[in-house]
């Protein structure tokens, strides 16, 4: 039995580029495009603490497109994550056609004395500013895609060695977990990473979910005052900042930050014609 108003055609189609390209419509309609820019890397291990990755931005803007006009898409990279001070920022997000212009800007990368900013965007109807790294052991912030994005945690008073008071990196604002990308809807955001703390000469130590943040969100922050312990931060999810860790004491650790995660550009056709 036939379902009244239903019909056979195929869905119009979502297309995600990953890496920088000139790009031909494979067919005339109308679509979304979002924008996405890098995360920022999250920076090392140090006595006075170290700052996570800023978010990148966020653009996205309804387009009617054609098979006549080219894309220029650009991907920005995730920074990479530092054993010192400053990380590398994340690489800017641009998408046009030279009638429209989207740019999502990267992350900043953290620093020895703050976590990083976000990203910025421009050019689309929708232009959020990605979410701030935390501090002194901190996690990366996330990509806003209702609002500006999650600000990652920071850390607790090193002078009371408080585990529980190093957190994670951003939230993504568009988890959608029963919810695929749709109508031009991105969702599907992914959870934040979460923190690492060892507090032991013995190298005890407690964790608290994966470091790693998810899609659009911050990745984990570290923090120690173990011995002779290898660790890095949490790498942010696409977009998200990388997290950052700190030592509570001087010693011996290897330490370095996460690296922040790749942008993405995303392709939601509406209609086709």
């Amino acid at each position: 039995m036939a379902v009244l108003g239903a019909t056979n055609s195929t869905p119009p189609p979502t297309i995600p580029i990953t890496v920088s390209q000139t790009w031909t419509p494979p067919l005339n309609g109308t679509a979304i495009i979002h924008c996405i820019g890098g995360g920022g890397g999250g920076s090392g291990f140090g006595n006075n603490g170290r700052g996570a990755g800023g978010g990148g931005g966020y653009s996205r803007k309804a387009v009617t497109i054609s098979t006549s006009t080219n894309w220029t898409f650009v991907v920005g990279g995730g920074g990479n994550g530092n054993y010192n001070s400053s990380a590398l920022a994340g690489g800017n997000t641009t998408a046009t056609d030279g009638s429209s212009s989207l740019t999502a800007n990267g992350g900043q990368g953290g620093q020895g004395s703050a976590g990083g900013t976000g990203g910025t965007a421009s050019g689309g109807d929708v232009n959020n500013a990605g979410g701030a790294g935390g501090f002194d052991g901190g996690g990366g912030g996330s990509v806003g895609v209702y609002g500006t994005g999650d600000a990652g945690d920071g850390g607790a008073s090193t002078s009371t060695y408080n585990m529980a008071g190093y957190y994670g990196g951003g939230a993504s604002d568009a988890q959608s977990p029963f919810m695929g990308w749709s109508y031009g809807v991105l969702g599907g955001g992914g959870p934040r990473g979460r923190n690492y703390s060892g507090y032991s000469s013995v190298a005890a130590s407690g964790l608290d979910g994966p470091l790693q943040g998810g899609f659009l969100s911050g990745g984990g922050g570290v923090f120690s005052a173990s011995y002779n312990q290898q660790m890095a931060g949490g790498n942010g999810g696409i977009g998200g900042g990388g997290g950052s860790i700190r030592a509570a004491i001087n010693n011996s650790i290897v330490g370095c930050g996460g690296s922040g995660g790749n942008g993405l550009i995303v392709v939601m056709y509406l209609t086709v014609t």
